[in-house]
């Protein structure tokens, strides 16, 4: 059975771009933390609704009971962020979602395997499920999304465009 939990930003833009059941595609159980479900509903916008329906069917919602993890990586990370981490570890994910550089960092040095969204759309278009990573990569900057140039590039080669 395999595990995530996924972080604010990668759930936000693949709900953005109608694509979160590429979740659904990798995981068994898809976990998103307490702060992670605040923040969502915080904006309530199409993203929300798309989330919000996933919610009520197959994405799951947990309280992260470590607080004290959580309130050290607060130094360095956002609230869901940290939270996603500490679930992370607390469950023994498989994969945790996290586009930001800095918790990234964290989760491997936590032991832990992050992929972000870039991530999650390579392996999509790997198994044949999206025609062009190219494709959504544009609408994924349009929407404001942020990536370096040399990840986009290795992300591009490794699709093979």
């Amino acid at each position: 059975m395999t595990l995530w939990v996924v972080d604010t930003s990668p759930l936000l833009f693949l709900a953005k771009l109608e694509r979160l059941d590429l979740l659904r595609q990798g995981a068994d159980s898809i976990y998103i933390p307490q702060a992670v479900w605040e923040e969502v509903r915080a904006k309530p916008d199409t993203a929300y609704i798309q989330i919000k329906r996933a919610v009520s069917v197959w994405l799951k919602v947990a309280t992260v009971t470590n607080t004290e993890a959580v309130e050290l990586l607060l130094a360095d990370l956002d609230w869901g962020e940290a939270e996603a981490i500490v679930l992370a570890k607390t469950f023994k994910a498989d994969y945790v979602l996290l586009d930001d550089l800095d918790a990234r960092r964290f989760a491997r040095r936590a032991g832990l395997k992050p992929v972000g969204t870039l991530g999650i759309l390579l392996a999509a278009r790997l198994r044949g499920e999206i025609p062009l990573i190219r494709l959504e990569i544009d609408r994924l900057q349009a929407l404001g999304f942020r990536a370096s140039t040399e990840l986009i590039k290795a992300v591009l080669q490794e699709a093979g465009e």
